[in-house]
């Protein structure tokens, strides 16, 4: 019932359920989720803050109905279908809130190939970020201290020529964060040896193929040249021999 209405709202908001595969052999292909302890978190914050929406209406209806009871009859039934309805409200939207918290963690998406990244999140406003590898300055892995205690870290991508400008005009790389995954040392691991693999390959790269052809021209250009100074050396030794005779 739950994935037919999700399908349903996927259509509806002209979401695709998942994101198309980047660029890179079809073989290569790994998916990646966030943690199971991620959902965990979220749901216990979400139920801790809708108990306080539902303890701070109680207690404004417990700390005002004495000052209440002073007052005209129909100011104090006026409050009373506030109360009525903000509770009414709250039950209402427990149902879509929690929905769009579950589908949030269920779409999100992290996929890696052998040449590049793609990042997708969100249900109501989806982001999606694409790397190719050719612009990956730097991987590592971040946590804190309640990802830490969760089992929980994000690994983060820095992108060459992409980024910012901080509160000062200074220059804020922007990076790729595969946030809140239970196995981002296995995640930076793989993509250390597939970037590594790449550069070493020059996939895709015209530029690393140009060193190559422009030492290939130098040692040529060397040969003629050390040709030129030994035809000279043997027709000067002619000469100076011919010379001496």
């Amino acid at each position: 019932m739950l994935d037919w209405l999700r399908r349903m709202v996927l259509i509806i908001l002209r979401v695709p359920p998942k994101p198309e595969v980047p660029e890179g052999s079809p073989g290569s292909v790994i998916v990646f989720r966030a943690g199971r302890n991620f959902y965990r978190r979220c749901v216990i914050v979400w139920t801790f803050s809708h108990l306080g929406v539902l303890a701070g209406l109680l207690f404004a209806y417990f700390f005002t109905w004495r000052f209440l009871l002073l007052g005209p009859q129909w100011v104090h039934s006026l409050v009373m279908v506030g109360e009525i309805l903000g509770l009414f409200g709250i039950l209402v939207a427990l149902p879509f809130t929690f929905l769009a918290l579950k589908w949030d963690y269920e779409l999100r998406w992290y996929i890696v190939t052998d040449r590049s990244l793609r990042i997708r999140s969100g249900v109501w406003n989806v982001e999606e970020l694409t790397v190719t590898f050719a612009n990956i300055q730097e991987i590592r892995v971040t946590s804190g201290p309640l990802q830490n205690f969760l089992g929980l870290a994000d690994v983060e991508v820095s992108i060459a020529g992409a980024g910012t400008s901080g509160p000062h005009g200074q220059r804020q790389a922007r990076t790729a964060d595969f946030q809140d995954v239970d196995n981002a040392n296995e995640i930076r691991d793989l993509m250390v040896e597939r970037l590594r693999a790449y550069r070493d390959l020059g996939l895709g790269d015209n530029a690393q193929q140009q060193p190559h052809q422009e030492k290939v021209v130098t040692a040529g250009a060397i040969l003629a040249a050390s040709q030129a100074v030994l035809a000279e050396a043997r027709a000067l030794r002619s000469a100076l021999a011919g010379s001496s005779s």
